[in-house]
């Protein structure tokens, strides 16, 4: 079942148009990551998707219900974690657990399931204002979890995490979609993210641009020569990237990788190759792994 749908969704501020016909869809048990720079519009989504923002038009699906017709059936499965969690620091990791449980009515049963998933044990006799940022945010996960989501967003779960709570969370979020719960995350620490997304979904100035479409782009713009290197490569690579030909590139003995600028200059780098007597003996695309398709949307900027 699709326990996600997100469909056309723009909101403005003002003359500031944020979101742009936002669309896209996350499957039960699946982990989909959200990726974009501060500005992008990211946290806005997940705060229309949380029905903390209204959308100036859009629907939004979540387990089959149309949060704008049937608002509490879609918010009963769904919950979020969305910029810096909110507890309460006067109070005990377990007396913030028993507080947002009162609130929505969660059987006692659940509250000790909970317990044991944020595996705090006994610091949660301790004050909360006496927690790491991990222990803030494995407490704050959990009270998320009070409810039994079928759908969780998660707004920079990682941050301020040392790597052993990062681990440990990175943990949680992969046994709950092996339970069925279908995730969208965000995060700046966008390998940690690589690790244990599904797939990604990239959104620039309001607008989606799709995984497949940022990686074929990625392919056609990042190539390795199999050439043996030469003491005029350095000055005609330098030549070609003042020429606005190409990004960057490196060199080893054996190999030379550049990124173009466009994907209609690679038969210029090649035609200047040959021309200066250089022997290609091969030449390959680059894989599109999430750091170059970060780059080619955010830093290269063609899509």
């Amino acid at each position: 079942m699709t326990a996600l749908i997100v469909d056309k969704l723009n909101k403005s501020y003002g003359k500031h148009h944020v979101l742009k016909d936002v669309s896209f869809t996350v499957e039960a048990g699946e982990i989909v990551g959200f990726i974009g720079p501060n500005g992008s519009g990211k946290s806005t989504t997940m705060k229309c998707i949380a029905n903390l923002v209204y959308p100036d038009s859009g629907k939004m699906v979540i387990q089959g219900h149309d949060l704008k017709i049937a608002r509490r059936l879609a918010l009963k499965n769904f919950s979020s974690l969305i910029e810096a969690p909110g507890l309460y620091f006067n109070l005990s990791g377990r007396e913030n657990l028993q507080l947002f449980a009162s609130l929505q009515r969660v059987p006692k049963k659940q509250v000790e399931r909970v317990v044991q998933y944020t595996g705090l044990g006994a610091r949660l006799r301790e004050k909360v204002g006496k927690y790491s940022m991990g222990m803030k945010q494995r407490l704050a996960l959990g009270i998320a979890l009070l409810a039994d989501p079928s759908v969780l967003v998660l707004d920079e779960p990682f941050s301020g995490l040392d790597p052993d709570g990062v681990f440990k969370l990175r943990e949680m979020i992969k046994g709950l979609a092996a339970a069925g719960c279908g995730i969208l995350f965000s995060s700046h620490q966008i390998l940690e993210m690589d690790k244990i997304a599904h797939r990604n979904i990239f959104i620039k100035d309001g607008r989606i641009i799709p995984q497949a479409e940022a990686q074929s782009y990625v392919t056609a713009l990042n190539y390795r020569l199999a050439i043996q290197q030469d003491s005029g490569d350095l000055e005609l690579m330098n030549k070609l990237q003042d020429a606005g030909v190409i990004s960057d590139f490196q060199q080893d003995e054996y190999v030379l990788q550049f990124s173009l600028t466009s994907m209609d200059h690679l038969t210029t780098v090649l035609a200047e190759l040959v021309n200066s007597g250089r022997q290609i003996n091969g030449i390959a695309p680059q894989t599109a792994d999430i750091e170059n398709v970060y780059s080619a949307i955010y830093t290269q900027g063609e899509l």
